[in-house]
């Protein structure tokens, strides 16, 4: 079952995506960033940051790892934009994002609940709900093929794809 935080983020994923005109497959999470205020640039970073939100007065910078493979480059901008959209009331600040920060058991406590909420709506803008069930036969179980197939579709990893369709009961993770 769904946490209800995390229908409340998909969900405003979903209206900035319509506010904005960008329903459509594969996200143009560039144009998002831009929407938002934002200035994106690519930058040599060390290998274990995918990237960063850097909110100094009005300017708003995000800098992907431009050495990261393209699926992981859209969902740190995704996961920036997150930030941007969700944590407007946090100031000027700068919000590191480091690959290995969300694979251990520190990102589900207090202070981190803010990267958590950034990584729920990364997935909501690049996987709406209603984008995925409009792509898979109704009444058809999800198979290995239709994973790498949505993955593709949608511009992000097969991982990614497989942690969405979990946490949208769409996919078993006992199967997964």
């Amino acid at each position: 079952m769904r946490k209800s935080y995390a229908k409340k983020i998909d969900a405003r994923a979903t209206q900035l995506l319509r506010e904005l005109k960008l329903m459509q497959v594969p996200i143009d999470v560039g144009a998002v960033a831009s929407q938002l205020g934002a200035h994106v640039v690519f930058e040599d970073l060390d290998d274990d940051v995918s990237g960063f939100l850097l909110r100094d007065k009005s300017v708003m910078t995000i800098a992907i790892n431009k050495d990261h493979h393209i699926n992981r480059q859209r969902f740190t901008l995704a996961h920036e934009c997150g930030h941007l959209h969700l944590h407007a009331d946090k100031g000027d600040r700068l919000w590191l994002d480091k690959t290995y920060f969300f694979r251990d058991g520190s990102s589900s406590q207090g202070d981190q609940f803010a990267e958590i909420e950034a990584n729920q709506f990364a997935a909501g803008l690049l996987m709406p709900e209603e984008l995925i069930r409009a792509s898979l036969s109704e009444g058809r179980s999800i198979s290995d093929v239709d994973v790498v197939r949505l993955a593709m579709q949608f511009g992000v990893s097969e991982r990614a794809m497989t942690f969405r369709l979990i946490s949208l009961d769409l996919l078993d993770p006992v199967a997964a």
